[in-house]
């Protein structure tokens, strides 16, 4: 075995750094006028590859892990370590063939197999595989040998899983997670830890079950990261007020659930773009979505049923301005970026829970008005899906009765 296909990551110890893992391809060859033996590595970055000498140049090789999949390979010039990582049984099987092969040629024990290095074209080789894994069967699921750690994308689709799996949580380069049509009812904390998830699509679950917080929306690399969150059909009553912390988040699926209303903090958003909320128990629309420019929004197959026809204002003050009261109104006018990692819960608790004026925006604590009003859905969408003859009203918050009648 002259060729191993593997991850690899690049130690630079001149520098002290590490590249990032790529999938790549490990060829033991040669020149094709010269008798010199090299190590090629090759990956879909670098189609051509990186020669390393191997005669005299390799310093040392570690086998400690192999049985794990994982070795090391140790070069004089340049003064880089190669890390390996394999992850199937058959992989390690050559990985363990290859180093065999390497350690004979250092010994200068077999020749002239070695293949042309100018005739190693990375063209056919399938690399990326190993980003995306898809399950549909339970006899696919790798329970013993668990997930490639390097896959950027997993799909674990109507098995009926009713627990999350914590192997994920291992997986540090996930960009999509899909988990369709399964019966789970809980997501960890540690799900909003990983620092490049993308996109977190779980229709047909049971989170709607669940007595557990959902304290993985909170976490800071899920609120910077997270671009697509499709959380349909879960038999959801509340959706949590922290969905409006979550930044670049652009699309927003909460169709067929048990809603009775959105969160305020949907206001927030300033890069969403799509929401969708159809087949739902509306029965108004938060006013702070006067704020947002979407380019979709379906709102169908909801009864918009209102029936306060008065529209009763509520007018509150308390009087007793708390320390946290303060600490948030001081960090709001600074605008200050606050989360969990910088802040004590208890005041990022009570910035998630504020409502803002929908006219200036402005923060709402100890005050404020509450008012049912219409207003034109093109104002906040390009376009909208609806059902027809139905007057849609929106909880609005003000923090005076002057911003009130700017509405």
């Amino acid at each position: 075995m002259m060729r191993l296909k593997c991850t690899v990551r690049i130690y630079d110890r001149t520098l002290l750094s590490k590249q990032r893992t790529y999938r790549s391809v490990l060829t033991i060859s040669k020149q094709s006028d010269k008798n010199e033996v090299y190590l090629l590595l090759q990956n879909l970055k670098n189609k051509e590859g990186i020669k390393y000498k191997i005669h005299n140049n390799v310093e040392k090789i570690f086998t400690k892990f192999i049985d794990d999949g994982k070795a090391t390979i140790s070069l004089k010039e340049p003064r880089h370590d190669l890390i390996i990582e394999t992850f199937s049984i058959n992989e390690v099987i050559q990985l363990k063939s290859f180093l065999h092969i390497l350690k004979l040629r250092l010994r200068k024990i077999g020749e002239s197999s070695f293949p042309i290095i100018s005739n190693l074209k990375l063209k056919n080789m399938d690399l990326s595989r190993a980003n995306k894994l898809v399950i549909q069967k339970k006899s696919e699921y790798p329970l013993l040998r668990g997930f490639p750690k390097i896959i950027e994308e997993l799909s674990i689709l109507g098995l009926g899983r009713r627990s999350f799996d914590r192997q994920i949580l291992n997986l540090k380069y996930l960009k999509i997670l899909n988990l369709s049509s399964n019966q789970i009812q809980h997501l960890p904390k540690e799900v909003g830890c990983l620092p490049h998830l993308q996109e977190l699509i779980i229709p047909h679950n049971k989170l709607g079950k669940s007595t557990f917080e959902w304290k993985w929306i909170s976490q800071v690399e899920i609120r910077r990261n997270l671009r697509l969150l499709d959380i349909r059909n879960n038999e959801i009553s509340v959706l949590p007020v922290q969905v409006g912390i979550l930044d670049v988040l652009v699309k927003l699926q909460v169709c067929q659930n048990l809603l009775t209303k959105l969160p305020q903090s949907i206001g927030r958003l300033r890069n969403l773009k799509y929401l969708e909320a159809a087949r739902n128990n509306l029965s108004c629309l938060p006013g702070s979505m006067r704020h947002l420019r979407l380019d979709y929004l379906d709102i169908s197959g909801n009864p918009f049923n209102f029936q306060n026809s008065h529209f009763v204002v509520y007018y509150h003050v308390n009087e007793v301005v708390t320390l946290v009261q303060y600490a948030a109104i001081a960090l709001l006018k600074a605008r200050i970026t606050y989360d969990n990692s910088t802040m004590p819960p208890n005041l990022v608790q009570f910035l998630d829970n504020a409502t803002f004026c929908c006219v200036c925006s402005q923060a709402c604590f100890n005050r404020y008005v509450l008012d049912y009003k219409e207003m034109e859905l093109r104002r906040v969408t390009c376009q909208v899906k609806r059902t027809a003859n139905t007057t849609i009203l929106y909880e609005c918050y003000f923090c005076s009765k002057t911003c009130q009648r700017y509405f």
